[in-house]
């Protein structure tokens, strides 16, 4: 599995010194979870609230580390190596591996733009048919006032979109149809919190562009270019502090861009110079 993966990579990265590595402060916000670990890094990662009240475990976890409660002062190789995959713990592991990466995103190692939005990135001209997983209201707009492309907002709510934009809108079961038909696929880093990724990234067709995007998908990119991702366009963490403080008050990645708490990163895999600018 990605996450599975990423944790090797950080492993073999970060080796005995992940050890002395510990969590200072989490909040499990209603839209965002964030981690402060002992080095002063930051993560933060979408909290997939549905999941996570509909799990039969949700309330009753262990009190005994790594949980709730607990989390402070806990060696982040123990919330790597833990068992349980609930989905409050599996936010748990995308939100450290998200402020254990940021130290590793370097030019040096990847092809990176930073500062900017993800549709720098690529050429748009020459998309025709474009399949957004999860409503990205600023691509929307975007793609809206090009005209010539066709659009499709695969979504579970209906809510998530405008009146105005339900033309666009495909319910999430028709993924499966819609997907392999569309020459670029934007995803949502809310797919890895909730474990969708990878059944979307199977509908994907050969040639298509991928691009995933958001706050969540804020690690190392390597077990997504394995899986043809073109481009994976996270955060860093700029003021993590103020960034906790935001989201234990309810707030969501707007507000933590409008605080300028939160760089956009845009990392790109080698080997698609015909969507990607060099």
């Amino acid at each position: 599995m990605i996450v599975d993966e990423t944790v090797h990579v950080i492993r073999e990265l970060y080796g005995e010194y992940l050890k002395h590595v510990t969590i200072e402060r989490m909040v499990i916000g209603i839209f965002f979870a964030g981690v402060k670990l002992s080095t002063g890094s930051g993560g933060v990662s979408y909290t997939p609230v549905s999941e996570i009240h509909g799990d039969p475990r949700c309330g009753s976890l262990s009190r005994a580390k790594p949980g709730p409660g607990n989390f402070q002062g806990t060696p982040v190789s123990e919330i790597l190596d833990a068992s349980e995959r609930s989905p409050l713990l599996n936010t748990i592991r995308l939100v450290v591996l998200n402020a254990l990466s940021p130290l590793f995103l370097t030019e040096s190692r990847y092809r990176i733009m930073s500062g900017c939005d993800v549709l720098s990135s690529i050429d748009l001209g020459s998309i025709k048919r474009v399949a957004m997983v999860g409503a990205i209201a600023p691509l929307l707009t975007k793609f809206r006032g090009l005209g010539d492309i066709q659009v499709h907002v695969i979504e579970k709510k209906k809510q998530s979109l405008r009146e105005d934009e339900m033309q666009y809108y495909v319910p999430s079961e028709r993924a499966s149809e819609i997907i392999p038909l569309c020459d670029t696929v934007i995803i949502t880093g809310a797919s890895i919190a909730n474990g969708t990724i990878d059944g979307l990234l199977d509908y994907t067709h050969a040639d298509a562009r991928v691009i995933i995007t958001g706050p969540t998908v804020s690690f190392l990119p390597d077990a997504l270019f394995r899986r043809h991702v073109d481009v994976v366009s996270g955060t860093v963490v700029t003021d993590v502090d103020r960034t906790l403080d935001i989201l234990a008050e309810g707030g969501g990645a707007y507000h933590l861009f409008e605080a300028s708490c939160l760089r956009k990163i845009n990392v790109i895999r080698n080997g698609r110079s015909d969507s990607v600018h060099t």
